[in-house]
């Protein structure tokens, strides 16, 4: 359970900037001038007036008058208490360092005048080592006055050797360190560095922004996918925001809307057991246990969201960290106390995150994640169909991955498998070398559609080429979806391409339809421009949840090609046990089978893996491999009915990453950590399975029905074996029950998308279009609090029809 006092709720109330406590000037929303713009462009201009144009320090993450607000602030014992903390943090026998230790040496030395702090990062090694890693110029900028004109020219010497073309930073976004160096235009370097802050100030702090702040209309989520949400993305523009803004004294903060949508993506993403913090993993998450997959903890970025949980009275945010606090290694204790002393308004008051709504709609990156309630123990499914980030304009940090869903309840059941990352292949050694996507295990297992509870089509591959029609790395296996789209494909898609729509604005995915009910919840998907030109006409899903434990799920797919047929995929960490016969496919059923070595293809020395499951109903039980868990996944399929079925399972050792017949696998030394806590939370799936279901005759249309409920024993398939179909030219109507509740579900299979849900006597159509608010919830006791608590409105966001529901 959650362990937030239901006394948070009753305590007074103060909104942003009417805090006791004294602030600093960047908390404050009015303390800055209006951007100027020309044509509705943000204007590069260093004011005559401004700290940059008067060379002024400090003026990055503070400016000067705020350290005597620091001095005056640290009289509140809650602040001193996180100002001790500090200290402990800068231990003057450990060398200063500017990823981990950001500026608290160097604001520790402004505040306390104890020279220790100074000669620490004097004699770190760090000292002359300029780092866009934002601790480096924000300590540099606290320093300048306590620095000798020779070491000013050093560092600005060595700052200008370093974002030149060749340079070591010159393809890192550097406004924020090139500008704690310019010096009014009177410093050695000023020319060169005045020209590359124009280049970071439209690339950076305008066009990283913009492109950031359209991710934000959708709550959150960045061109970088979800498991680098907290990183490069979001403090790199911020940093720029908050340096630019105390620099020239014009309201950049007020424009990084991306920035205050950070809570509610972290918090919802959170699988229902938090010790440890762990998210579900969509997307690249590098371990969906680490400090920078379930906060922002990424090169001291924790302590910027202090800033906006004050200027938006976020107090999600505050719970958030409070509840990240409480797990702190010992070696790594008040990690956040930075963010606290600089900028947390100690009166403001975290919301309870269980009083919050259960389910929550992510449109851009076309995530919805749903629970049956907030405890340990609760269901929690989450389903995608969205937009891919495009971050190197190719497939990037991406997985192929819309249409997909994830099941979990007491531990994962339904799975997104594969590993993403390059810290997955090396901690769990498999076989073959390079970086992130190059990775074989990675680049044709763990990004690819195969890998993910999604729709392949058909067997082929898809190979992109350059602008020269050369072969690139991008290719598509075994039928799946394509991240980059080919240039080709715009036109006879009916868009008008070219580059700058497909980087800016285009989903490949879409939710087109989306309900939150206190009874269901309800996401319509379409994919078609997520796989290659020429594979489907159709295909979306729709995936709706009958709380607390069951979900149904119906594809409707219109191929091109009938030869080239569907196959509908799920993953689990066990193996998956068929309700009918079970039977080894011989080699002849199977096919070639090949192993990567970590070198090339070769005959696969254990060959098998495939097996035929019969029945319309299979079993996966939660835990891992060699430890089963408490709960069951039962998954029943309705359509194609059994006899027109051809199921069949591929996994365990030596077939878990198979592609293609071929396996991209990993040592033995792997294998052995395939219950180990590293493979498990962020369900790699070593050992793992994954069931596929096709038609066995070739159609242009296919369907897919499932009907699937999770339970605390294998009996949970006997309620799935009472659910009944009937199916008319134009309807599938499909009656199950739930407990107690009985259900009537009719879904169209012609025309527009849709149908409808009884629930008892209760009939409601299914929506046809996105139903972005919480108003069916308008009988719930805390609704009120939701659109009228102002810590809440990050999350909610409350329309004048919300409030009017709640009267």
């Amino acid at each position: 359970m959650f362990c937030f006092s239901a006394v948070a709720l009753c305590l007074p109330l103060l909104a942003s900037g009417a805090s006791a406590l004294e602030e600093l000037l960047v908390t404050k929303p009015d303390a800055f001038r209006p951007i100027t713009v020309a044509d509705g462009r943000p204007q590069f201009v260093i004011p005559p007036e401004s700290r940059l144009a008067r060379n002024e320090h400090p003026r990055f993450l503070l400016v000067k008058e705020d350290l005597e607000t620091l001095r005056r602030r640290l009289a509140d014992p809650r602040v001193a208490t996180e100002f001790e903390a500090l200290k402990r943090q800068c231990d003057p026998a450990k060398p200063w360092a500017s990823e981990f230790g950001g500026c608290k040496h160097a604001l520790l030395w402004k505040l306390t005048g104890d020279r220790k702090y100074l000669d620490a990062i004097r004699n770190s090694p760090e000292f002359r080592r300029p780092t866009w890693v934002f601790g480096w110029p924000a300590t540099m900028d606290l320093l300048w006055e306590d620095l000798t004109p020779d070491e000013r020219k050093e560092l600005s010497d060595l700052v200008a050797q370093s974002v030149v073309r060749d340079g070591s930073l010159y393809w890192r976004p550097t406004l924020h360190l090139v500008s704690v160096f310019y010096e009014g235009g009177t410093g050695p370097n000023d020319a060169a560095f005045l020209v590359r802050m124009k280049h970071d100030f439209d690339q950076t702090l305008v066009g990283w922004t913009d492109k950031l702040n359209k991710w934000a209309a959708g709550r959150g989520g960045s061109d970088m996918g979800h498991g680098y949400n907290g990183e490069h993305a979001y403090w790199e523009p911020f940093a720029a925001a908050i340096c630019w803004a105390h620099a020239t004294g014009e309201d950049y903060l007020g424009r990084a809307d991306f920035a205050r949508y950070q809570s509610p993506f972290y918090w919802y993403h959170l699988v229902p057991k938090l010790e440890p913090l762990c998210v579900e993993k969509i997307g690249v998450t590098r371990c969906a246990d680490d400090a920078g997959a379930v906060s922002e903890g990424h090169s001291g970025a924790n302590h910027l969201l202090f800033l906006t949980f004050t200027r938006e009275n976020d107090g999600l945010g505050l719970a958030w960290m409070d509840k990240f606090r409480t797990q702190e290694p010992p070696w790594n204790r008040d990690r956040e106390a930075l963010g606290r002393v600089l900028w947390w308004d100690p009166d403001q008051q975290p919301l309870d995150p269980t009083t919050l709504p259960l389910t929550r709609l992510f449109p851009t990156s076309g995530h919805v994640v749903m629970r049956s309630d907030w405890t340990e123990d609760a269901t929690f499914a989450t389903f995608r169909c969205g937009r891919f980030g495009e971050i190197d304009g190719t497939w990037g940090r991406n997985n192929a991955d819309n249409l997909s869903f994830t099941i979990r309840k007491r531990g994962p059941l339904a799975i997104d498998s594969g590993p993403v990352h390059g810290q997955n292949t090396q901690v769990l050694k498999f076989l073959g070398e390079g970086s992130d996507a190059g990775v074989p295990a990675i680049g044709n297992y763990g990004r690819q559609t195969i890998a993910h509870n999604s729709i392949t089509i058909g067997e082929g591959e898809y190979q992109h080429r350059d602008w020269q029609g050369k072969p690139t790395y991008n290719i598509v296996r075994r039928g799946g979806q394509s991240v980059p789209p080919a240039t080709d494909w715009w036109r006879k898609w009916g868009f008008p391409g070219p580059q700058e729509f497909v980087q800016h604005d285009f989903r490949q995915g879409r939710i087109v339809a989306y309900r939150t009910h206190p009874l269901y919840d309800y996401a319509l998907g379409d994919a078609r421009f997520s796989y290659p030109l020429g594979g489907m006409e159709e295909i979306t899903r729709q995936f709706l949840y009958l709380k607390p434990d069951a979900f149904v799920i119906y594809d409707r797919v219109v191929v091109v090609d009938p030869a080239q047929q569907p196959c509908w995929l799920l993953h689990s960490l066990r193996e998956p046990k068929a309700s009918g016969a079970e039977r080894a496919l011989t080699p002849e059923e199977i096919g070639l089978q090949f192993l990567w070595d970590g070198k090339e293809k070769t005959p696969h020395p254990q060959p098998g893996g495939h097996f035929a499951m019969g029945g319309d109903t299979f079993l996966v039980q939660s835990g891992s491999p060699g430890k089963p868990g408490e709960d069951w996944l039962a998954a029943r399929t309705l359509l194609p009915a059994d006899a027109d079925a051809e199921r069949k399972k591929v996994g365990g050792k030596g077939h878990d990453f198979e592609v293609a017949g071929v396996q991209y696998g990993l040592s033995d030394e792997g294998y052995g950590m395939a219950d180990g806590a590293y493979a498990v939370n962020s369900t790699i799936g070593v050992l793992g399975w994954r069931v596929e279901l096709r038609h066995k005759q070739p159609s242009k249309v296919v369907e897919f029905l499932h009907v699937l409920q999770v339970g605390a024993d294998p009996g949970v398939a006997s309620a799935l074996g009472k659910a009944t179909l009937t199916s008319s030219a134009d309807t599938h109507t499909l009656r199950l029950a739930q407990g107690a509740r009985s259900y009537a579900i009719t879904l169209r299979r012609t025309g527009a998308r849709g149908g409808s849900i009884q629930v008892g006597q209760v009939e409601m159509a299914l929506p046809e279009a996105v139903e972005d608010h919480w108003r069916y919830y308008r009988d719930d006791p805390n609704y009120r609090t939701w659109v009228t608590d102002p810590r809440y409105q990050v999350v909610i966001e409350p329309t004048e029809a919300d409030r009017k529901a709640a009267e």
